[in-house]
C-alpha cells in the first residue's frame, strides 16, 4: 500500500489531540504538521508533496474556508476540512471552495483513517448522517453557479434591464428611466430570454433571482 502524505493547517488543532500521533504510528500515513496557516503549508511543498491537506474549520481567526480556497486554487491538491461541528455552515462553504470531504473530529482514529484513505482514493468523503442535507446544498450552490455564469453573458445595459423588470418595472418605465425607446426595451428583453434560456420574463425574474440579481435591485 501506497503511503498517504498528509499535511495538517490547524490554529488549535480541532484533531483530537491523540489523533495525529495515532495517525503517525499508521502503516502507510505520513503526517506533516501541523503548520498555522497556507503560508506556512506552501513553504513545505519544496520538501514534500501531500496527498492531501487537512484545513481545521474551527479556527479562532474564521479563516478556515479561504485557506481552503487558498490551497486548491495554488496547488490543486485535495483538501480535507476538520470539523467539531459538521452541521455548521462553514462545511458548506468549504467544499463550494473545493474540499474533497468533511473529516469529523469526533469519530475516532479508525473513522479517520478510513475517511483520509478513501479522500486519497479520490471519493467525496461527506458524514453519512448529514450527507442528503448537504448533497442537497451542493446542488443547489451548482445551480446558483450557473445562474451567475448565464448572467454573467449579459450586457450592462441588458442587466439593469433585468433589474428594472425584477423591481416590477412596465416596459415604458424602464424605457424612460433608462433613456431609450420602448422598442429598444422589448429587444433587450428578447436577448436577456435567449442568453438566459427561458421562454418569459417571470422565468428571467427567476433566474436573476437565484443569481443574485434581483436582491441586489431590491436592495437598490
Amino acid at each position: 500500500m501506497d503511503t498517504i502524505c498528509i499535511l495538517v493547517i490547524g490554529e488549535s488543532l480541532g484533531l483530537a489531540p491523540d489523533l495525529l500521533p495515532a495517525l503517525r504510528r499508521r502503516t502507510g500515513f505520513q503526517v506533516l504538521g501541523p503548520v498555522p496557516d497556507e503560508t506556512a503549508a506552501l513553504e513545505l511543498l519544496s520538501e514534500a508533496r501531500p496527498d492531501i491537506f487537512v484545513v481545521e474549520l474551527d479556527r479562532l481567526d474564521g479563516r478556515g474556508v479561504e485557506i481552503v480556497s487558498a490551497i486548491r486554487t495554488r496547488t490543486q491538491s485535495r483538501v480535507m476540512a476538520a470539523t467539531r461541528h459538521p452541521a455548521t455552515p462553514l462545511v458548506e462553504l468549504a467544499l463550494a471552495a473545493g474540499a474533497c470531504g468533511v473529516l469529523t473530529t469526533d469519530r475516532g482514529s479508525a473513522g479517520v483513517v478510513s475517511a483520509l484513505r478513501r479522500a486519497a482514493a479520490g471519493e467525496l468523503v461527506l458524514p453519512a448522517d448529514d450527507r442528503p442535507l448537504l448533497v442537497d446544498r451542493l446542488q443547489e450552490a451548482r445551480i446558483r453557479r450557473t445562474h451567475k455564469d448565464l448572467l454573467a453573458t449579459l450586457t450592462r445595459r441588458e442587466r439593469q434591464v433585468i433589474e428594472a423588470i425584477a423591481r416590477g418595472a412596465t416596459t415604458a418605465r424602464i424605457a424612460r428611466e433608462l433613456g431609450i425607446s420602448s422598442a429598444t426595451v422589448q429587444t433587450h428583453v428578447k436577448n436577456i430570454l435567449r442568453k438566459l434560456d427561458v421562454h418569459s420574463k417571470v422565468e428571467a425574474v427567476g433566474v436573476a433571482w437565484r443569481g443574485g440579481v434581483a436582491l441586489d435591485a431590491r436592495s437598490a
